[in-house]
């Protein structure tokens, strides 16, 4: 009897540290329909040169937002990760920023060599 009841209070301990860990992790999620809203959805580019940002970019903002006009990217360091800002406007929509943040490496985590 005792047996039982330790397997079923282990059971019910290990079932809480596991949701619990799941609704961690949920929260930090971004929102997968807002890309690129804030730094932590920020769209990642994976470019080489400052050139291929300027493309990359246009390109991005062509294919999801049609019909937007948008300013150059300005470059800005937040931590040790480094982020292309971008203001598009439209008319039905007003305004807001994209961030994307850039990478030289699919590998690379939290460092960014400068251009």
């Amino acid at each position: 009897m005792k047996t039982m009841v330790r397997i079923r209070v282990s059971l019910a301990a290990v079932t809480l540290l596991g949701v619990s860990s799941l609704a961690f992790g949920q929260v930090n999620l971004p929102n997968p329909q807002a890309p690129g809203n804030s730094p932590d959805s920020a769209v990642r580019l994976v470019v080489t040169s400052e050139l291929m940002v300027d493309r990359q970019i246009t390109r991005w903002l062509r294919q999801h937002y049609p019909g937007w006009t948008y300013d150059p990217h300005e470059l800005m360091e937040i931590g040790m990760e480094r982020y292309a800002v971008v203001y598009i406007t439209s008319a039905q929509n007003g305004g807001k920023r994209v961030y994307f943040r850039l990478q030289r490496t699919q590998n690379e985590d939290d460092t960014f060599p400068s251009f």
